[in-house]
């Protein structure tokens, strides 16, 4: 299969600050081979994952996508105080949303400034939940003539679309949608691993068209640091209620997506036979699981997201399966960045 003739994808898993994990991975590959987006034709991410894609896609290093967490995880997810850090959990229960959503927004101004989609250097594919219509909503750029809604989305506003986790962060508005009024929640909802929803992108606009050349594709595809979700024989307590089910239903849902999603392609892959490869999560013990969650800052978490990352891509970034997204001749700018039109 000639790399010339594979469109390439990047996927992102979501997972809130867990995506810590997944940037040190792509730091560390950055370090290694160069620039990312300038190897690949789509950069998909959901939730934390989507800040990560935007980012690549705009062509900020993923370097400084590690220092954003790093630096601003705490203060997004603050956890010092244990009295505070009780009032939160009860309000997330039966008030409002655990978080604001004004320190991420910060961070984001600090990282984006004001880009746009249509400032992305790479085609980018952002999942999000459209709550008013009660249906998926993919942000793209606009890589084809059918497509122009999402151009002048501001990449603030995306990020924080896409990562409104529900009852972590408030929903959220982008006012440059055909109807203001519609509200969007996180992408994970539906699609926390987005890799299928970036093969479908690239069979539909992309691959076997004659104006782009492309007969197949690739698929790089980043975990986040899942948590151990396994439950000890007996549970105690089956009719499990609201409050019981709070700490883990919301990133157990995320965890059960990213893996399903990764085989199903797997499966499907045996008849496209594309080249696909899963950095998957590093495995935890129970003592580092405890560290591990969807808002778990802490200096000794950050230290272990920052720890298990490295391990991970020191594990891959040799293996010629990777090194495959990465050889010389492989960046093909003639096809990134271009409209075509319908056959």
């Amino acid at each position: 299969m000639s790399e010339l003739n594979t469109f390439r994808i990047l996927s992102i898993d979501g997972g809130g600050i867990k995506g810590l994990y997944s940037a040190v991975i792509l730091a560390d590959f950055e370090e290694q081979y160069g620039k990312l987006n300038n190897y690949f034709d789509l950069i998909c991410g959901t939730s934390t994952g989507g800040i990560i894609a935007l980012a690549l896609a705009a062509g900020i290093p993923a370097k400084e996508v590690v220092s954003l967490y790093e630096e601003n995880g705490p203060i997004i997810f603050p956890y010092r105080n244990k009295f505070k850090n009780a009032f939160r959990k009860l309000k997330q229960l039966i008030i409002t949303s655990k978080y604001s959503d004004k320190d991420l927004r910060d961070a984001l101004e600090n990282v984006f400034k004001d880009k746009t989609i249509s400032d992305c250097e790479t085609n980018v594919l952002i999942p999000t939940s459209n709550i008013t219509k009660g249906t998926p909503c993919i942000i793209k750029t606009d890589h084809h003539d059918d497509l122009g809604r999402d151009s002048n989305h501001r990449l603030v506003d995306v990020a924080l679309a896409t990562a409104a986790a529900p009852t972590y962060f408030p929903i959220q508005e982008i006012y440059t949608m055909e109807n203001s009024n519609d509200q969007f929640a996180d992408g994970g909802l539906f699609a926390n691993n987005p890799s299928l929803h970036g093969i479908q992108e690239a069979y539909r606009y992309f691959i076997g068209n004659n104006n782009r050349g492309f007969e197949k594709f690739s698929l790089l595809s980043i975990s986040t640091l899942h948590q151990n979700f396994s439950f000890e024989k007996p549970l105690k307590v089956h009719r499990r209620s609201i409050a019981l089910w709070s700490k883990t239903l919301i990133p157990l849902m995320m965890d059960l997506q990213s893996i399903s999603t990764h085989y199903h392609i797997e499966y499907l892959n045996k008849s496209l036979k594309g080249h696909y490869l899963r950095i998957n999560n590093e495995p935890l013990n129970k003592e580092e699981s405890k560290l591990i969650g969807l808002d778990k800052a802490s200096k000794e978490s950050i230290d272990l997201l920052v720890e298990k990352g490295h391990k991970a891509s020191s594990k891959w970034i040799n293996d010629p399966n990777l090194q495959f997204f990465f050889e010389k001749g492989n960046q093909n700018y003639k096809f990134r960045g271009e409209k075509v039109g319908t056959m």
